[in-house]
């Protein structure tokens, strides 16, 4: 090492030979190399990250960086090194939560469901808005925390571990590109216990959920919730549901249900349902819709306000619980109805079945499903379908 001043740093070209290298005595790490046409200042340390490793980093040139300028960055530079810190990467800059959200989205895509994609919203634009210009980096295990705890008492403990969940999800996607401490939320918060919602409607109170549904104004709102009851199927997917999809042997194709494209399948419509399909189809038949419930608005192109009201106090989650206990007060077999409700089948032999082939059984299993649901409409007394 030698002592390094500005009159040696000017004169360093002219008084040694390429190759050299000074070492600065007052600044550990700093030197100066001599190249062939000029020198520059370089610091060398070890990075505080486990590795044990060296790494070096050129400050600049001796003609366009002073001595004292180029120590001065070396005393930051040796601090980002205990830091664990490489100060040779890019400075990225971390995403706010509102930035990531909107990052997230456009990367998912059509992967995201549209109903998916208005959860995320209303979480976002409701329980979360507090949060959205921070930057992801600084949101920590103690704000996550008390957001949870204000959410359960103030929106119920449904809505505070949805909004949470949201929340880890965005932050672990931000965490792939970006350096990130720990999720906040997987160490700081613990989910409300979950309790799984006693909606099957039950032979007892199915001749009540028939005498509403006859007695529904908006009959193609009613066609809609008689799918779902005798088929099963989610919201989304039966107002969503296009003529292309449905074959001449009633074989509805439902492209992209919760899961997305890759959890495509196809379930046999029983003969209520066809029935009334034929008469929304002559109904609608001027609207030149490929939908089956075609919307005469303009924002969507289906049908969108089917939810739970004073008329039918069911939400439309009810339906699927409601079928899929019918099923199996029915006799139909689990196997069966895992297959017609499209749910991951468990176990390694499930992997050698093709869906295709089965069409058959489970037509002869959803007529015996819609048999079994429609004989509590006996005592309806409104006008039927």
């Amino acid at each position: 090492m030698v002592k390094l001043t500005q009159g040696a740093i000017n004169d360093v070209m002219s008084k040694h030979p390429s190759g050299t290298q000074l070492h600065d005595d007052d600044m550990p790490g700093l030197r100066v190399v001599v190249g062939t046409k000029s020198a520059s200042f370089k610091l060398v340390g070890r990075i505080n990250d486990k590795t044990n490793r060296y790494i070096s980093v050129i400050i600049g040139r001796t003609n366009e960086v002073t001595l004292r300028t180029a120590r001065e960055h070396a005393a930051e530079l040796r601090l980002a090194l205990r830091r664990g810190e490489d100060p040779r990467r890019p400075v990225v800059d971390v995403p706010t939560l509102k930035q990531a959200l909107e990052r997230y989205l456009t990367a998912r895509g059509d992967d995201i469901r549209p109903r998916t994609h208005q959860i995320y919203r209303q979480l976002f634009d409701g329980p979360l808005k507090s949060l959205h210009k921070l930057k992801m980096n600084t949101i920590d295990r103690e704000t996550v925390r008390t957001l949870h705890e204000s959410l359960t008492e103030k929106r119920g403990p449904y809505t505070a571990n949805g909004a949470l969940r949201v929340l880890k999800a965005l932050y672990n996607d931000c965490a792939r590109t970006h350096e990130l401490p720990p999720n906040p939320v997987s160490r700081a918060v613990r989910f409300n216990k979950a309790h799984t919602r006693d909606w099957a409607v039950g032979a007892d109170g199915l001749p009540a959920l028939w005498q509403k549904l006859d007695a529904m104004e908006n009959r193609t709102q009613a066609v809609v919730w008689l799918i779902m009851l005798l088929t099963g199927l989610r919201v989304t997917d039966a107002c969503s549901m296009k003529w292309e999809h449905i074959d001449a042997d009633g074989v509805l194709l439902v492209p992209s249900p919760k899961g997305g494209p890759d959890r495509s399948f196809k379930t046999p419509l029983p003969r209520m349902v066809r029935q009334e399909l034929a008469r929304i189809r002559e109904e609608t038949a001027k609207l030149e819709s490929p939908y089956v419930f075609a919307s005469r608005g303009k924002k969507y192109p289906y049908l969108q306000n089917i939810y739970r009201c004073d008329a039918f106090p069911y939400a439309p989650h009810a339906m699927r619980h409601t079928y899929r206990t019918a099923a199996l007060e029915a006799g139909v077999d689990m196997q069966t109805v895992t297959l017609l409700m499209n749910h991951r089948p468990q176990g390694v032999t499930w992997t050698y079945v093709t869906r295709a082939q089965l069409i058959g059984p489970m037509r002869e299993a959803q007529e015996k499903i819609a048999e079994a649901i429609s004989r509590h409409r006996g005592m309806s007394t409104a006008p039927s379908f």
